[in-house]
């Protein structure tokens, strides 16, 4: 017997023309029985959407299939952000992943965030947190780990990367203690992340991806047994958290991208250019690839500013190759 809940909450809200206003942040509790409690997170920035969509129609779907366990359903977790299609909580500026700080909260951004560390992260044993490249990024459709403070290797990170059925996971070092990564691996829970797409827009496809890549990792986590399962078998793994896998804009200027994602590039290969029309007289900047890989991440914004990521690239190696970044 599957029992469906409604278990949203509020937030303060305040702005200068609403003195009280407040932010429901939706959240659906499916308990099919015994067994795990996962939550499946998107939007914790509002404009990266194919998460939001992948979770909101298991919201409508997933009541029918699930077969154990419990899952939480988050799909646009930092509301206000979400209806705004912000990156940043419009009422005080905030990233929400950068908030879990574990101190009094100061404001909404930080409200959500301890509403989250207090009411959720306590009841589940792993997670999946969705984000995408937002607006200004668009990301090569890929699983996430990412190893934040002395965090162990755990060995059930390759085969729930794996579930996610993408044939690309990204590793990030975390150092940022604000995150939600950080505040679940401060509770002990297993989690999973994704960057899937972004420059402002989605689609079915990448949407569907998503979806299905949620429900692998819910029957690697053994909630779910008939239904059939994406799983990649030949990952490749990119480490982002080398200096030379990003590339900065050094000045203002257009960026003129002359690689697509998923291209192998060499080392010192030119993959686009710096220009500025407003002044013709200034000679057009080039641009060279840091190091040798493929490109996992570009800017979806043409106009740039000095500090900007430009495009991430990595050599691709093989899953098996994780618990060395440990």
């Amino acid at each position: 017997m599957v029992s469906v809940s409604r278990e949203d909450f509020s937030v303060a809200a305040a702005t200068n023309d609403s003195a009280y206003r407040r932010i429901t942040i939706p959240m659906l509790r499916i308990e099919a029985g015994p067994g795990p409690a996962v939550a499946l997170i998107a939007g914790v920035h509002g404009d990266e959407w194919e998460g939001q969509a992948a979770i909101l129609d298991l919201w409508h779907h997933l009541p029918v299939v699930l077969q154990r366990g419990t899952v939480y359903l988050l799909p646009a977790v930092n509301a206000e952000a979400s209806l705004a299609g912000t990156r940043l909580s419009p009422a005080d500026g905030g990233n929400l992943n950068r908030a879990f700080l574990g101190v009094p909260a100061r404001g909404y951004t930080e409200s959500v965030a301890a509403a989250l560390e207090a009411r959720l992260l306590p009841r589940v044993q792993a997670m999946v947190d969705v984000h995408s490249g937002g607006a200004s990024l668009r990301y090569l459709p890929s699983s996430v780990i990412t190893r934040y403070g002395d965090d162990a290797y755990d060995e059930r990170l390759p085969a729930l990367a794996r579930a996610f059925g993408l044939p690309h996971c990204v590793f990030f070092r975390g150092n940022e203690a604000g995150s939600l990564p950080a505040a679940a691996s401060r509770h002990g829970v297993l989690r999973l992340s994704a960057e899937i797409g972004g420059g402002r827009e989605t689609s079915s496809n990448l949407a569907d991806r998503c979806r299905d890549g949620l429900l692998g990792c819910l029957g690697e986590l053994g909630l779910l047994s008939d239904l059939p399962l994406p799983r990649h078998p030949n990952i490749r793994l990119y480490d982002l958290d080398a200096p030379a896998a990003t590339l900065r804009a050094g000045e203002p200027g257009v960026f003129v991208p002359g690689v697509e994602l998923g291209q192998s590039v060499t080392a010192g290969q030119r993959i686009g250019r710096l220009i500025e029309p407003a002044r013709p007289d200034t000679p057009l900047r080039p641009l060279l690839s840091p190091q040798a890989g493929t490109i996992v991440c570009l800017r979806a914004i043409a106009r740039s500013d000095d500090g900007d990521c430009l495009l991430q690239v990595a050599p691709a190696l093989p899953l098996d190759s994780l618990a060395s970044k440990y």
